[in-house]
């Protein structure tokens, strides 16, 4: 029986019905992809976000109004032209690579920060892309209104103490590359509180701008001057090859100092003192040089027939070689020539708390001198021992003589001294052999000082804060501690600077950081104190951020403890804050 072969299965002719509904299924289709295009193409015209389509070469196909209204161009203006051209700065410009800061040029001539991202786009091409910009030039310009007002003085508009470092130890590295040298000048204007008295505050923030602006117009291009306090100065100097330099800037600064300023419609002139550092063989730090240089500024006004003094020689003009002064330190505390002067620290209500123990050297020729005079004799030497044992051992016998356990007294003492194998026992003794408590002495340690101090500094704190002696970090916000490292080290109380409660009511960057001391103590559990108030407002100010304690000329000035015998039976001072 043949075999039967199957027919070929043909496709029959459509009816009606089937052809009418696959024409209704395409027309559907394409009046949707028609409406999806629409839709797409109304979003990105009225998009608020600047857009741009891109070929693989970077030619724009493509611009939404929202991007010829940020850069001032017209779309016809840019087809086909690259995007790249859209960009400013010498910087390569690259789109395609997650999200980048781009600077676009404005028609206008101005610049406009940008934050590009840029997404694959098959549909337009093979390499195309959606370039989007969302105008960051608001944003950018906060940021660096904000970092001029941390960095500048807000009177001024000078340099503040912060910039200043920055600038002083890159120039110090500069300057170990060359044959030639670095000069910090310290100026102090003289008498200026006359003005403020005589005329007002207002009238002596005129004169401190003018002479600002006075300065400024004497110095060199690689020189910068900064404003860190009242009416103090510091001129950073580069390129220094000797003292003569030195000499021929001095001279242009005095003259312009004094140069008559019209202030509240008369004229007014001052004058100023000058102390200079250089860096020598030791290699001093920033703020050592400064302080150097402060140092020889103090002494300069002592010596009113001269422009300024070097920091080298603000001890060896009066007759005094280094050496022979650290001979005499070391018989003045052998035979107890040196002194301690007290200053109250109070509550924000007035009662006193403690004394803080100034140490003050009453020498036989040079008068009295103050620690910024002679600590830098001892200081890392072999005398640091002797004259921080003699500070502490006389402290604590002096407050033990008022027979008052409510006091505590506070001792300055160097970190490294601390950090000394059993200075705990030895404080132990100490209070031991006064017959005080431990809570009634107060070691104060400089900021700056505590990353250098050793590595039994932990340990003999350790032990201290066991015994109940209070720790507190002096200077607090000049060193730059990290809250990180606060945390871990076992101290109670953080003292804010002086040089920051000094401008913490005028200068938006001192008062961000006194506020920034206070919150950092509060969310470390510790006491915040400040020291250095001077002025009622200054005093408001700080009750108004916390702060629980105060010190300063305003509560009052260091003296001898017989000479605060009335004070502290009253055991309060009460403040003028009118």
């Amino acid at each position: 029986m043949p075999n039967k072969v199957a027919s070929p299965r043909g496709v029959g002719p459509l009816t009606h019905d089937e052809l009418q509904h696959d024409l209704t299924h395409e027309a559907q289709v394409v009046t949707r992809l028609a409406l999806e295009t629409h839709q797409l193409r109304a979003i990105f015209e009225r998009s608020s976000v600047a857009t741009a389509v891109v070929d693989a070469q970077g030619r724009i196909l493509r611009t939404n109004p929202a991007l010829c209204q940020l850069i001032g161009r017209s779309e016809a203006d840019l087809l086909y032209t690259s995007v790249l051209d859209l960009t400013s700065g010498d910087e390569p410009t690259v789109f395609g690579d997650g999200v980048t800061e781009q600077r676009l040029r404005h028609s206008g001539g101005r610049e406009i920060w940008a934050v590009a991202s840029a997404v694959d786009l098959p549909e337009a091409g093979e390499g195309a892309l959606l370039v989007c910009f969302d105008d960051a030039t608001t944003r950018r310009n906060t940021e660096k209104m904000l970092l001029h007002a941390a960095l500048h003085d807000s009177l001024t508009n000078l340099p503040n103490r912060r910039l200043l470092r920055d600038r002083l130890e890159t120039a110090l590295h500069r300057a170990e590359r060359s044959d030639k040298t670095v000069a910090v000048l310290f100026v102090d204007l003289n008498d200026f509180k006359r003005i403020n008295d005589s005329l007002g505050h207002d009238a002596g923030d005129t004169m401190l701008v003018a002479v600002a602006r006075n300065i400024i117009s004497v110095l060199r291009t690689c020189d910068t001057v900064a404003r860190i306090g009242g009416d103090e100065f510091v001129v950073l100097c580069e390129d220094v090859t000797g003292e003569g330099d030195i000499s021929i800037l001095v001279s242009r600064l005095l003259e312009a100092i004094r140069r008559p300023v019209m202030v509240e419609g008369r004229s007014a002139t001052v004058s100023a003192s000058i102390g200079v550092a250089v860096p020598g063989p030791r290699k001093e730090t920033s703020d050592q040089l400064v302080r150097m240089a402060d140092l020889a500024m103090y002494r300069a006004k002592q010596r009113p027939e001269v422009d300024y003094l070097l920091a080298d020689e603000t001890l060896a003009t009066l007759g005094v070689p280094r050496s022979g002064l650290v001979a005499e330190l070391r018989h003045a505390i052998q035979v107890d020539e040196l002194e301690l002067h007290y200053q109250p620290v109070i509550r924000m209500d007035g009662h006193i708390v403690g004394l803080e123990a100034l140490l003050r050297w009453p020498h036989p020729r040079l008068g009295l001198l103050v620690p910024r005079e002679f600590l830098h004799l001892a200081e890392g030497g072999e005398l640091a021992g002797p004259l921080s044992d003699w500070v502490l051992r006389t402290a604590i016998a002096e407050l033990a003589k008022l027979h008052d356990t409510t006091l505590r007294v506070s001792v300055n003492i160097w970190a490294s001294e601390v950090a000394r194998v059993g200075f705990a026992d030895t404080v132990a003794e100490l209070l031991t052999w006064a017959g005080l408590q431990a809570r009634q002495l107060y070691l104060e340690m400089h900021e700056g000082d505590l990353p250098t101090a050793g590595a039994g500094l932990n340990h003999e704190l350790d032990q201290l804060r066991k015994m109940g002696v209070g720790l507190a970090i002096d200077d607090y916000g000049t060193g730059g501690s990290s809250l990180a490292n606060l945390r871990r080290l076992p101290v109670d109380t953080l003292k804010v600077d002086r040089s920051f409660v000094a401008g913490c009511v005028d200068d938006p960057a001192d008062a961000a950081i006194v506020e920034a001391v206070a919150t950092a103590a509060r969310a470390t559990g510790r006491r915040v104190v400040a020291a250095g108030v001077e002025t009622a407002a200054q005093f408001v100010r700080l009750r108004e951020l916390g702060y629980q304690c105060v010190q300063g000329f305003l509560v009052g000035h260091p003296r001898p403890l017989r000479e605060l015998t009335d004070v502290l039976r009253r055991k309060r001072i009460d403040l003028n804050l009118s």
